[in-house]
């Protein structure tokens, strides 16, 4: 009898855990500051301007290239593409759904669902069909305090 009651318990959960909604987002949601993952450098620039400070450097994967806007707008290219936009300390760069900094932690619900994993501090979104790329929010004391696009490595 304890053995059914056992399976029974065991097999419902799996059903349950086979049946969890993904929170994953289309790689159409993957914007930070009106910059798609994927955009040109020439985009950044004709959006930002001059970057305050950029580095370039060769990896084995191709041209690595990071460009600084003030003190909280980051972007990474490789070979001429936005692999990663990262926002933080005041910036007032938002997500194609306007999540920003500053806002509390319940709107990334309301925008995108349950997170599809939490790491400490870390919401995690991921993109459908891309693996290691996605949405990164930082939640302390509830509130929206770093947002990362793109690459999440």
């Amino acid at each position: 009898m304890m053995k059914k009651v056992l399976l029974s318990v065991i097999t419902g959960s799996m059903i349950l855990a086979g049946s969890t909604c993904s929170a994953t987002v289309p790689a159409d949601q993957l914007v930070l500051g009106g910059i798609q993952y994927g955009a040109s450098i020439s985009a950044v620039e004709s959006a930002y301007g001059t970057p305050r400070k950029s580095e370039r450097e060769m990896k084995s994967y191709g041209e690595k290239v990071e460009y600084k806007y003030g003190n909280s707008l980051e972007f990474e290219f490789v070979n001429g593409k936005v692999t990663k936009i990262k926002a933080e300390d005041f910036s007032d760069a938002k997500t194609k759904a306007g999540i920003g900094l500053g806002m509390d932690a319940a709107a990334l619900k309301n925008a995108y669902g349950a997170p599809d994993a939490i790491h400490e501090e870390d919401h995690i979104y991921y993109a459908a069909g891309m693996q290691g790329i996605g949405l990164k929010f930082e939640v302390k004391y509830g509130k929206i305090t770093d947002i990362k696009c793109g690459s999440l490595y």
